[in-house]
This record gives structure tokens, C-alpha cells and sequence, in this order.
């Protein structure tokens, strides 16, 4: 049986989310994903799930939570390196929700609107 690929992607919103002191700024500037179920095991519909960031033109650090369904239960920041490759971590099973939100990086860091894409795939 081959197996089967599905991803999603799409644009981080522009403005941050949270200051540089672990703050909120405003919710209005971050995205939610609901997902399906990742890393089911063989023969379900949804394989592993990895959610992936690239940046251009600046560095950019977002927040990432994890909802699995009852909390929110990791959250953490993740620096995108404009001259990197994309940054790619493996969702844990359960996970139903990912929120996504820009960080500023210091009282100083006024880039907001650096173009950051995410990737959403199953394999």
C-alpha cells in the first residue's frame, strides 16, 4: 500500500503576540491550527505530523503552544534563522491545537512583519 502525504501551509500573522518579557501584547496578531490527531500508528488515517517555519529577510522568534486536547500542554519559543533552513519538530499524539504568536526579542526588536511561513505535514 503507498502511503499517503498531506500537508497545509500557510502565513504567521503579522504584529507580536508576546513582549519581550514574556508578556501579552494582544492575542488579535496570533493563529490557532486545530489538527488532527498526529502519530496514530500504522494504518490510520493521520502518520506522523511535523509543523515546520521558515523566515526571510529577519530572524524571527515565535511562541508555540501545543493543546492535547485537555491543556495546554507545551509551550515554547522557537528561533527561525532567516539564513537557515526551515526549523521542523514532530508533533507529540494527542495534539489537537497549535497556537502560534511573535515574540519581540528585546524592548528594541521592532521587526514584526518579516514574512514567516509554516508548513503542517503528515507522513
Amino acid at each position: 500500500m503507498a502511503t499517503q502525504s498531506h500537508f497545509q501551509t500557510g502565513e504567521v500573522p503579522h504584529g507580536f503576540v508576546i513582549n519581550e518579557s514574556g508578556g501579552l501584547i494582544h492575542y488579535k496578531h496570533a493563529i490557532v491550527l486545530a489538527v488532527p490527531n498526529p502519530n496514530q500508528g500504522n494504518g490510520t488515517v493521520w502518520g506522523n505530523g511535523y509543523l515546520s517555519f521558515g523566515s526571510d529577510w529577519a530572524d524571527v522568534r515565535l511562541r508555540v503552544a501545543l493543546h492535547n486536547g485537555t491543556t495546554w500542554s507545551a509551550v515554547k519559543n522557537w528561533d527561525i534563522i532567516a539564513g537557515d533552513a526551515r526549523l521542523a519538530e514532530k508533533l507529540p499524539a494527542g495534539t489537537q491545537k497549535v497556537s502560534i504568536g511573535r515574540v519581540k526579542k528585546s524592548a528594541g526588536d521592532m521587526v514584526d512583519n518579516a514574512p514567516v511561513g509554516w508548513l503542517l505535514e503528515y507522513l
